[in-house]
């Protein structure tokens, strides 16, 4: 037991030394002024300087490589499920069931949309018509790095999944209040929120989004916006248990795979939900949450092969374009006809 403990700290210890010391840097930058007034959260940030140290890394691969690759494997999956705690199932009690019928829409109809538009329509992979399909549907980053872990797809597919959420989250984020306010999208000061929530990529958007909402009700639309967009979030325990499902049956050997980080991940959001936890402790919780969960960015950055990216073309952006209008119209129909 011991000598494999050394073993593995031998291994893992210079490739996570690395990507700790690119995850202090993300902190840093993502932690200053201009950065927190645009909403620009450090896993986004992580995945940015992980893909510009990756020459670092593709010359120093024997060194690195295990460290790197339990970053991106094993310190996903606690990060995931400790993101559980950022969850209340009293914020979707209050909501009611029309906050719970919007989400299950969004997830389900873009999700089904996007795979098939990726797969059918525009000959993309499976994965990564999958991984951009579940990053709109779900919760962006987030949602493609689990679903990246039940495919065991190759991470410049996520990688370039991330690369479009990034975009089309940061464009809704700003464009979306501009509408909202100049009444080009005429929503009540209810629904303004229950939009923002439903068509927004990353937690980070739907707050930057709600925020920048004229009203004298912006406390009760950021709060809409963020129940709606923790909803669909707990619905990613779902979507990856059918796909892991799906992926098991048509294995030859036939063996159920069970994401159990999911199921943990669930247990994690009841706990929070059921279980009074110290302030303290709640707040050591999401940090280390969120950090391993920037480890996981930078990883999957450093490990990005810009040729199969290039091989793919313009067909990932267009599936994104697409996904993006779509989003936005069938939240907005969800949210003014429900």
């Amino acid at each position: 037991m011991q000598n494999k403990i050394y073993g593995f700290i031998k291994n893992t210890y210079l490739g996570v030394g690395f990507v700790a010391m690119i995850a202090v840097l993300s902190f840093v930058i993502a932690n200053t002024k201009y950065i927190k007034s645009i909403h620009i959260s450090e896993l986004i940030i992580g995945i940015c300087l992980g893909v510009v140290c990756s020459f670092i890394f593709l010359k120093y691969k024997h060194s690195l490589e295990h460290g790197v690759n339990f970053s991106a494997k094993r310190l996903l999956r606690i990060g995931i499920v400790l993101f559980g705690f950022n969850v209340s199932l009293s914020g979707i009690a209050n909501l009611g069931i029309k906050g719970v019928l919007i989400a299950l829409i969004i997830v389900s109809v873009i999700f089904i949309l996007g795979y098939i538009l990726g797969y059918k329509v525009l000959k993309l992979d499976k994965q990564t018509s999958m991984l951009i399909s579940a990053g709109n549907a779900v919760c962006g980053a987030a949602a493609i790095l689990a679903l990246e872990s039940v495919l065991k797809s190759d991470s410049y597919k996520s990688v370039v999944a991330v690369a479009s959420i990034v975009i089309f989250g940061l464009l809704g984020m700003f464009l979306f209040p501009i509408l909202i306010n100049s009444n080009i999208i005429p929503l009540d000061e209810v629904n303004k929120g229950l939009f923002i929530g439903a068509s927004l990529h990353e937690v980070a958007n739907v707050v930057g989004a709600a925020g920048a909402i004229t009203s004298p009700n912006n406390t009760a639309i950021l709060e809409g916006a963020i129940i709606i967009k923790m909803i669909r979030v707990i619905l990613l325990v779902p979507l990856l248990l059918i796909i892991a499902f799906f992926i098991s049956k048509n294995e030859r050997n036939g063996s159920i795979y069970i994401p159990w980080f999911a199921i943990f991940f669930l247990i994690a959001i009841i706990i929070n939900s059921t279980i009074p936890i110290p302030e303290y402790l709640l707040l050591l919780i999401k940090t280390v949450s969120k950090i391993f969960l920037v480890f996981a960015m930078i990883a999957l950055g450093l490990q990005i092969d810009f040729k199969k990216i290039k091989q793919m073309g313009p067909k990932i952006f267009i599936l994104s374009i697409v996904l993006f209008i779509f989003l936005a119209i069938l939240s907005f129909v969800a949210v003014t006809k429900l």
